[in-house]
């Protein structure tokens, strides 16, 4: 079931995504939400913490499509590649809030920007720990973990830009697959 508050939050990411967070205004989220504006502040008390619940959630169903815990069992190629899918589908599903997110940065408030900043950090520290863990199994050749977490940071951090703003329509796991290759085997032919 839907409810009043998840309609606010989903006119919101319409709104702040077309307008950014400056030029949005209360009275077209409400509008977009169906509702009117007084509803919105029953919820949320300005629109600073409207944005702010759109990020916060915006980073949750982010971090759930990416989740390092569901392939813990997996090699190191194969939890690359789950990681790179996740983050493909997340900018696929959730092209407004990708944009957001990865996009209107500049509209974000500096506390907000510190939490997103400290996230970001905790999820490259996880990826630099399956590093290090591959490393010392073996199943990686003896390379700077900070250096490749950067790498493969960079890469994610690329990919939503072509979905979202230019349409590009690759499928998801196949993608993360031949992205996972390049990684792990460059770009030389074998020889």
């Amino acid at each position: 079931m839907v409810t009043k508050r998840d309609m606010i939050l989903e006119a919101g990411i319409k709104v702040f995504s077309q307008k950014g967070y400056h030029h949005a205004k209360m009275e077209d989220i409400a509008v977009a939400a169906g509702i009117g504006k007084g509803t919105i502040y029953e919820y949320f008390s300005s629109k600073l913490q409207l944005f702010q619940e759109i990020m916060e959630a915006g980073l949750r169903q982010y971090q759930e499509s990416v989740s390092t815990e569901k392939i813990s069992q997996m090699g190191i190629a194969e939890r690359i590649q789950k990681i790179t899918a996740g983050h493909f589908y997340f900018c696929q599903n959730y092209k407004e809030l990708s944009r957001i997110l990865f996009w209107d940065t500049d509209i974000i408030d500096d506390e907000l920007k510190d939490w997103f900043y400290n996230k970001r950090k905790e999820k490259e520290g996880v990826l630099e720990d399956l590093i290090r863990e591959s490393i010392r199994s073996g199943e990686l050749r003896e390379v700077d973990a900070k250096l490749v977490t950067l790498m493969i940071g960079g890469i994610l951090g690329q990919i939503w830009m072509p979905i979202v703003l230019e349409g590009w329509e690759a499928e998801a796991e196949s993608t993360a697959w031949q992205i996972t290759d390049l990684i792990m085997n460059g770009i030389v032919p074998s020889t």
